[in-house]
């Protein structure tokens, strides 16, 4: 009897052991089989990347005096090219949704030859497919767009007109205000000549900011201001740029001084005491010969990006990009 429990008991215990390898080789298969969790690196570094929303975002670019007088329209007819003043940065002009700057000159037909030393300033009409390809709205306020008469004036809005070319001249009702509304966002800009005008009532220019910065996204003051060369604005420039800003003013775009002067952020609004010298024949200096293209993204409420191209006005007449 006692041999026959001790058989059995190894036979059980053969049976237990079969049972127990053939179940190692199974979980063996299934770790196999089954590859485990990845790690969660795995997960950070090759999960799906989902489309961003997409941002309703404008591109602007501000710059300063765009004469067409003088030499910049002599060189002009002699290279028989109309865009050799603007060839040098027409990439970058391009890119943006448009572009705003001062017109430092009438246009007008049968604009005569400058000369010069001469400050009777005129532009040829044959300058206006490059104004239009290369997105310009034209600041009018200077003390320079009057130099061929109201005549001369009247011409410059038809011409503009006829290629659809923005502008604003803020001390007329006609030309008070001009607006653009591009990606769902609205652009208001008012232009201000106080050379011109130096008595000119400044609270009318605070009157017309308050009544159309309710009407716009971004309103932008473009202004000719202040005294000529000086690397700094003046103390009464200061306070006028922050009274503008509390009034409801986004962008002050300054310019006249012929050099870039400073800027500030005043309330989270940018401020561009003067621009410099964009398109202009002053050479004389490496002041009067530096300029800038300052490049503003915006969304509807806020700037997300700023850049500033430094260039260097070369041959009297053409802004090129300083490497």
């Amino acid at each position: 009897m006692k041999k026959i429990i001790i058989s059995l008991l190894l036979v059980l215990s053969a049976i237990i052991f079969v049972y127990f390898l053939q179940t190692r080789t199974k979980l063996n298969q299934s770790k196999t089989i089954s590859p485990s969790p990845p790690k969660i690196i795995s997960q950070i570094f090759y999960s799906p990347t989902l489309t961003p929303t997409p941002i309703n975002a404008v591109n602007i670019g501000l710059m300063g005096d765009l004469g067409l007088g003088r030499y910049i329209t002599t060189i002009a007819r002699q290279k028989k090219d109309f865009s050799w003043s603007f060839s040098g940065v027409s990439q970058i002009l391009q890119q943006n949704d448009f572009n705003l700057a001062n017109l430092e000159s009438p246009i007008i037909s049968n604009c005569p030859e400058g000369k010069t030393g001469t400050f009777t300033f005129c532009g040829d009409p044959q300058f206006l497919p490059q104004l239009k390809i290369n997105k310009f709205i034209l600041n009018l306020a200077n003390n320079h767009i009057f130099n061929y008469g109201q005549d001369g004036f009247n011409q410059t809005k038809e011409f503009l007109s006829s290629q659809d070319i923005g502008y604003v001249y803020s001390h007329n009702s006609n030309s008070e205000f001009y607006s653009i509304e591009i990606n769902g966002i609205k652009f208001g800009i008012l232009g201000f000549d106080l050379i011109s005008n130096p008595q000119d009532n400044q609270q009318k220019i605070i009157n017309l900011i308050s009544k159309y910065d309710s009407q716009v996204d971004w309103l932008i003051v473009s202004i000719h201001w202040g005294n000529e060369y000086l690397p700094q604005a003046e103390s009464w420039r200061v306070t006028l740029a922050h009274q503008m800003v509390d009034a409801g003013a986004d962008i002050i775009h300054g310019h006249h001084p012929h050099v870039i002067q400073n800027q500030e952020i005043y309330q989270n609004k940018p401020i561009y005491y003067s621009l410099g010298n964009f398109i202009f024949d002053q050479n004389w200096s490496k002041e009067t010969s530096t300029s800038e293209i300052i490049n503003l993204t915006l969304t509807k409420n806020k700037i997300i990006k700023t850049e500033t191209i430094p260039l260097t006005i070369k041959n009297n007449s053409r802004p090129e990009y300083l490497n």
